[in-house]
């Protein structure tokens, strides 16, 4: 990712942890948001695996009067959380391509693809999206947990959060159960973050990763997207459990 990250928040949902994690995003130097309604149209994404939910495009909406409410709200949030970075918001949806889409969270106990913001979302113009905190958050990233299963390779999200979120503090490394010490040190040096990080590992099972969450009180939940086809479509299933979990943010790669 170049210096300057452009992130997209998609004004679907609850807008006040949207916006106000947008703005976060804004303090960073060099970081430019848009906000603005979410493309709506098939055949990106998730969508173009088969996978279509039929009810994402049906949901109707009065696009000027959520416009509204999000500028009113953005005065506020401007007003509260002043930064260097840059927050705008448009009319359409985003033109372009984009660093990191930031996506609101669902209803509790929907899935994360019923938001038309995701669903649709092309990995070719977003390289990872973001899911909102479950409450407006005063700080984001200072801790993180980095879920991580399978072989060790180039920790692509974590890659990501380094860049939009310099001031690591803590970090908590979760791995299968049976790791080898030499996984373990592969993992280590591929994640290199020079702050204090904490290795624990998690039993597989039916959901391996989201057993490891109730005692992850984090800000930031990384996950690493596992290898292969049949691991990408099962990572669709466990993002519904992973964020019911998850009270921080969530950021993984599309």
């Amino acid at each position: 990712m170049r210096a300057g990250a452009k992130v997209f928040s998609a004004l679907d949902g609850d807008l006040e942890p949207l916006l106000a994690c947008g703005w976060l995003l804004s303090m960073t130097q060099g970081i430019a948001v848009v906000a603005g309604p979410s493309e709506r149209k098939p055949g990106a994404g998730p969508a173009a695996h088969g996978f279509m939910d039929p009810h994402v495009l049906r949901q109707d909406r009065d696009e000027e009067v959520l416009l509204q409410a999000a500028a009113a709200h953005l005065r506020r949030v401007a007003a509260a959380l002043p930064g260097d970075g840059a927050l705008q918001l448009v009319h359409g949806p985003p033109v372009g391509n984009f660093d990191l889409l930031l996506v609101g969270r669902p209803p509790f106990g929907r899935p994360l693809s019923s938001s038309p913001a995701y669903w649709n979302a092309d990995a070719q113009r977003f390289k990872a999206v973001l899911v909102a905190p479950r409450e407006t958050p005063s700080c984001l990233s200072r801790s993180v947990t980095i879920l991580a299963n399978g072989p060790p390779r180039e920790p692509l999200s974590f890659g990501i959060a380094r860049r939009l979120f310099p001031a690591l503090a803590s970090v908590r490394l979760i791995l299968d159960h049976g790791s080898s010490p030499e996984q373990e040190s592969e993992w280590l040096r591929l994640i290199d973050c020079h702050c204090p990080v904490q290795v624990s590992t998690v039993r597989r099972t039916a959901d391996p990763q989201s057993a490891a969450l109730p005692d992850a009180k984090d800000d930031l939940l990384i996950v690493e997207r596992p290898v292969g086809v049949w691991a990408a479509i099962s990572f669709e299933w466990r993002l519904t459990g992973l964020l019911e979990r998850t009270p921080g943010a969530v950021l993984f790669t599309l």
